[in-house]
């Protein structure tokens, strides 16, 4: 469909913009024409970082650096730099500026063989290395014609270019981005192009128009109507306004302001296999509780359960360095969205928060650790119809108020628990008659079938397994899993998935998670079966300094993901700056406590997201622990 032409600035179009360069919009448009959700960001991360060279386009998109590959990385204001090793991606070591000039450079796209990179003056150079952006050394143009391109989008193994009198064109090589060659013509120009988002493995992609209207196109051909292409969203009665690509599908908001997420890029207001979201509900009163991150969860007895946690340190009055707290909450329903405003049991001693290991800081001695609760991270598990708390001791209530340390025989001397002290990684998990106690920092696994849980057989270490700190763990389908975390010094993040039937043999999954490696993300399971995975922390690339590891920039997540398998993971919301209604409700956070609880109406489950590490952006720089709440309805049935 050749539709009347509108000559409008392109959603991420280059504005102001004259032959020597000029202004740089402040968003990317390999990022947000893409639908990839996260507007450039001003907090210090990169807005692209591309992998040199590679196999395929998909294999050089990366959000995490380890250090293997070349890389090239872009920022918000313009700037590129190469890395020979992945380190270093603001300069100092081996890494070296990738543009020199006048020009800044406007996005970075993986093509077969090298990269796009589109310059301020609308241009666009193919860099096989990454490096000489600008022109000179191995770099070649890929367009230089006298009408600007405004968008380059990613698209299966080649890439679409947007131009600024409408037309769009795909390169399956990233060269002749405005016809010739192997390019081909998918768009004949007029009514503006807001954004293409590419939808799974293929070539298929859905393009928004000014007019807010979206067609699907199965080939990346003729994406505005004609051939194989169809509306998008044939059933709407309003006009989407942003498309956002999640793992597994697209989600589609509306100017009604409702928000829909299609598993295949088809259907985008309902019908087929999409479904209605719902958005985020901030209007829960935080809790009576401290902030906190790292504490223990449990459902009990019709309410759910908050076991100490860890609090940002004072410098002074015993929280140095290990501020914990010592007690333990409840919500006074299955709701998550009231909170008693006491702890329902917690140490007598003061001050609480204090460090859970006691340390001398400058000749002033640690408050020692309360002998009157259990370890600050111990394990929260239901078990024989009773709560426990599991570490260095093993405690347990009828009712959650009312607790007793196991002893051993004497009634005095306390019965150790499978580890010396738990920690932030400590996990109690049933899995049939047998209680299992996972400690990922060491690898090690233990377990019991006493009913007093007294008594401990220690399954030794988890082959294979590299130990880690802040992972996932659950139980699903017979199995117990271990997925994610990340080196305890932070050098390394995974995303690989990890079960055992018994505790003792265990199988690495050959794919990883659909989610970005990170540690530190919440989980829960619900009456259906589905484990939800929500935010986490990721550095996201390091300085290397003398072989010294250090974290240069780390990111919080708020996303949140499925699975009903354990293996197979799907994203139901996208990650903060994503431009929907509710993108930003739930602040980017780590070690949150989650739970799936009850919700109301269609929604008959809700994931309550509780506490965590949390700030306004992504930027881990600036968070602090946290004591809000933030509910979101969970749909009946899932794609």
């Amino acid at each position: 469909m050749n539709r009347a032409v509108k000559l409008g600035v392109f959603a991420v179009a280059l504005p102001g913009l004259g032959s020597c360069g000029g202004g740089l919009a402040t968003a990317t448009p390999g990022y947000i024409s893409a639908g990839a959700g996260e507007s450039a960001q001003a907090w210090g991360a990169p807005t692209a970082i591309v992998r040199i060279p590679s196999v395929s386009p998909a294999a050089m998109a990366a959000t995490v650096v380890t250090g293997t590959d070349p890389v090239v990385a872009l920022f918000p204001d313009g700037t590129a730099y190469y890395s020979p090793d992945g380190f270093n991606l603001m300069g100092g070591g081996s890494t070296v500026s990738a543009i020199v000039g006048p020009l800044k450079v406007f996005a970075i796209v993986a093509v077969s063989g090298g990269v796009d990179a589109l310059l301020s003056d609308g241009t666009v150079n193919f860099s096989p290395d990454g490096m000489n952006l600008g022109g000179g050394g191995s770099t070649v143009s890929a367009y230089a014609g006298t009408v600007q391109i405004t968008g380059l989008i990613p698209v299966g193994s080649g890439v679409d270019a947007v131009l600024a009198d409408g037309r769009a064109y795909y390169s399956p090589d990233g060269r002749n981005l405005g016809g010739g060659g192997s390019s081909v013509a998918i768009y004949p120009g007029g009514e503006a192009i807001r954004q293409i988002v590419p939808v799974g493995a293929g070539d298929a992609v859905v393009s928004l128009f000014e007019d807010g209207s979206a067609y699907f196109s199965p080939d990346n051909r003729d994406i505005g109507g004609g051939g194989k292409t169809v509306l998008a969203a044939p059933t709407t009665r309003s006009a989407i306004t942003e498309l956002v690509k999640v793992g597994g599908g697209v989600l589609t908001a509306f100017t009604s302001g409702e928000v829909y997420l299609s598993p295949d890029g088809q259907n985008l207001a309902g019908g087929g296999a999409t479904i209605l979201v719902p958005a985020w509900d901030a209007s829960v009163p935080n809790g009576g509780f401290g902030g906190r991150d790292s504490a223990h969860g449990a459902q009990f007895a019709g309410h759910m359960w908050l076991s100490g946690g860890f609090d940002d340190p004072e410098g002074s009055n015993s929280c140095f360095s290990t501020c914990s707290y010592f007690d333990l909450w409840s919500s006074k329903d299955l709701t998550g969205s009231s909170w008693n405003s006491a702890p329902n049991f917690a140490t007598r001693s003061s001050p609480d928060p204090r460090d859970g290991l006691p340390v001398d800081n400058d000749g002033v001695q640690d408050a020692p650790v309360p002998t009157d609760f259990y370890d600050s991270y111990s394990a929260l598990v239901v078990w024989n119809s009773r709560l426990f708390a599991i570490g260095g001791t093993v405690w347990s209530s009828a009712d959650g108020t009312h607790w007793a340390r196991q002893n051993l025989a004497d009634g005095v001397t306390a019965a150790p628990g499978p580890v010396a002290i738990a920690s932030e990684n400590s996990r109690a998990l049933q899995l049939g008659t047998s209680l299992f106690f996972l400690q990922p920092d060491s690898g090690e696994v233990y377990s019991t079938t006493d009913p007093q849980a007294a008594t401990w057989t220690d399954l030794g270490p988890i082959p294979g397994f590299t130990p880690r700190c802040g992972a996932a763990a659950f139980v699903l389908l017979g199995k117990l899993w271990i997925e994610g975390g990340g080196a305890c010094d932070y050098s390394q993040v995974y995303n690989d998935i990890w079960s055992s039937a018994d505790g003792v043999n265990w199988v690495q999954s050959a794919t990883s998670a659909a989610w970005s490696a990170r540690m530190w993300p919440c989980i829960a399971i619900g009456d259906a079966g589905i484990i939800w995975l929500a935010a986490g922390y990721a550095p996201s690339y390091w300085n290397n300094t003398d072989g010294s590891l250090t974290p240069q920039y780390g990111a919080n997540h708020s996303d949140v993901w499925y699975s009903k398998d354990g293996v197979t993971w799907k994203q139901y919301k996208a990650d903060y700056g994503s431009g929907l209604p509710d993108g930003n409700t739930l602040e980017p956070r780590h070690a949150a406590t989650c739970y799936v609880g009850a919700g109301s109406g269609a929604n008959a489950e809700s994931l309550i997201v509780v506490a965590g590490s949390t700030g306004s952006t992504p930027n881990a720089g600036t968070e602090h622990v946290s004591n809000t709440i933030r509910i979101l309805p969970l749909p009946a049935t899932l794609p």
